[in-house]
């Protein structure tokens, strides 16, 4: 009895979703993928009450959802829900680039613009570059302005529709993945000079043409709107 009360306690639902999250932002889990409880239940070694606490907190947060025949599913991907995250991180990072300016460390600076150029150079010399080098650079400049932006509220949404929106991601070309690090710079740029406006511009300008480049796909056939890699 006492076995099973602490393979049901709350610090095994902690790392079930925590877990259950990583393997959907990573793609181990797809979008659209169903979940079966108990296969994941195997998978992540522990037992079905913790698991249906993980899985109810993920359905809450907006990774899973629940159809009414009470199937449980990762929720499935459309160049819309890419573009519609994309709008609300416009209006929400524009803000957090103006409020950051003159607010990141010399050190968070430096920090932020060797993980980018390191990237940028691997680019140019076509070097090969993991995914997770991709969103550590991305992932460094947009949570750190969120962070210095002195607002807990608006960091939070940002972190969340961030780890939504990694469902969502695209493939990204040697091209893109080139001009992502030159606006990143620009963007940080800015921060560093203390030009609120000038960083807040730089992040729309970022965003806008990131949404710039779904514009074909969304206008294409179906079968082109597919998402089949990582985003922005």
């Amino acid at each position: 009895m006492a076995a099973r009360a602490k393979a049901d306690s709350p610090s095994l639902t902690s790392i079930a979703y925590r877990r259950l999250r990583d393997m959907m932002l990573s793609g181990e889990l797809k979008a659209g993928a169903i979940l079966q409880e108990r296969r994941l239940a195997k998978v992540l070694d522990v037992s079905r009450t913790p698991l249906r606490d993980a899985l109810f907190r993920l359905e809450g947060e907006g990774f899973v959802i629940r159809h009414d025949e009470g199937v449980l599913q990762v929720k499935p991907v459309t160049l819309e829900d890419y573009r519609d995250a994309l709008r609300v991180r416009i209006l929400l990072e524009t803000e957090t680039a103006r409020l950051a300016a003159g607010r990141l460390s010399a050190a968070t600076v430096a920090h932020i613009r060797e993980k980018v150029e390191t990237l940028l150079e691997d680019v140019r010399h076509g070097g090969e570059i993991s995914r997770q080098a991709i969103e550590d650079a991305d992932n460094a400049i947009h949570l750190a302005l969120a962070e210095a932006s002195g607002n807990p509220l608006l960091c939070e949404l940002i972190v969340s529709i961030r780890q939504r929106s990694r469902l969502y991601g695209l493939d990204r070309r040697p091209s893109r993945l080139h001009d992502t690090c030159v606006e990143h710079l620009a963007i940080l740029d800015a921060v560093e000079a203390g030009d609120g406006e000038a960083a807040a511009q730089a992040m729309e300008d970022h965003l806008r043409i990131i949404m710039g480049d779904l514009q074909p796909r969304l206008n294409g056939p179906r079968s082109v709107r597919a998402v089949t890699g990582r985003g922005g």
